[in-house]
């Protein structure tokens, strides 16, 4: 912000005011029918003019202060309201008990002049610093301000980085998951299938060999029933194929189940057996035979 300085005249105010009264003196001087001059103060003095009077023309002996002020109202009120011509004698330079004082009133205004364009100058280097401070306090203000907003800025976009890294680690992790849950059914599928036939051939061999030893097998049940006192006769006449057991058909049946009384199965498959493997009664019970 510029200071413009204004033009400074050769007086201070205090000298033009001060001339303002000496023009309204000089004109009432010429009541008296005298002529008044004034001159500065030297600096450091008083601050009024010093006024000098110079009589215009000599007064005459016969003239006295009565005749002198004995003149008419009108002449009296234009003599007071007209202003009398500057004369010559008030182009003289300005002098103090006889000493011509113009140039030192010339250096004092040089020097107030001078110290008015120190201070102007000063002022306005104060007030540009104050706003080159003013500036930097709201440049430090902003800059903290939006220094704190990316701040926050960063740590959001930090926490929404992580929170997708979980995410993308757990959508990872559900994807291998359900890989494996994929494999694991295509494995059981398969292996369902294998069972199943597997289970078809089992049944399929099984109703076979039942249509081929249906009858035979009618024969063998009678015969393996333990109810008379021929037992030991009747099991001596069975061939070696129907005493064969009828789960593992190697072994020599020796296990009697209860309560249907079939002797149709060896001692190490009684065990795992739960029901008849002739009439499917299930197994309560067993008696170990022993035939030979």
């Amino acid at each position: 912000m510029a200071v413009e300085a204004h033009h400074l005249h050769l007086f201070p105010s205090q000298l033009l005011r001060n001339r303002e009264i000496t023009n309204a003196l000089e004109n009432q001087s010429s009541i008296y029918n005298t002529q008044m001059s004034f001159v500065a103060p030297v600096s450091g003095t008083t601050g009024s003019f010093i006024p000098f009077y110079n009589p215009t023309t000599p007064t005459a002996a016969s003239e006295s202060s009565l005749t002198f002020n004995n003149l008419p109202p009108a002449a009296a009120a234009a003599a007071v309201r007209l202003p009398k011509k500057r004369s010559r004698d008030s182009d003289r330079p300005l002098c103090f008990l006889g000493e011509d004082i113009s140039s030192h009133v010339h250096h004092q205004m040089l020097d107030v002049d001078r110290l008015i364009a120190h201070h102007v100058e000063k002022v306005r280097f104060e007030l540009m610093d104050r706003r080159k401070r003013f500036a930097r306090q709201v440049l430090v203000a902003v800059e903290e301000r939006v220094s704190k907003r990316l701040k926050a800025k960063e740590e959001e976009i930090e926490r929404i980085g992580k929170l997708n890294w979980a995410l993308e680690e757990r959508i990872k992790s559900l994807c291998v998951e359900n890989q494996i849950w994929r494999d694991l059914a295509q494995s059981n599928e398969a292996t369902a299938n294998v069972l199943r036939t597997n289970l078809e051939q089992v049944l399929a061999a099984q109703a076979k060999v039942k249509e081929e030893h249906e009858g035979e097998g009618e024969a063998a049940d009678a015969e393996s029933c333990c109810c008379g006192d021929n037992q030991e006769e009747e099991i001596k006449l069975i061939n070696p194929w129907r005493r064969a057991c009828r789960n593992c058909r190697e072994s020599e049946p020796s296990v009697l189940l209860l309560p249907c009384r079939h002797l149709c199965l060896c001692s190490a498959c009684a065990p795992a057996i739960d029901a008849c493997p002739i009439c499917k009664c299930r197994k309560t019970g067993s008696v170990n035979v022993n035939v030979s």
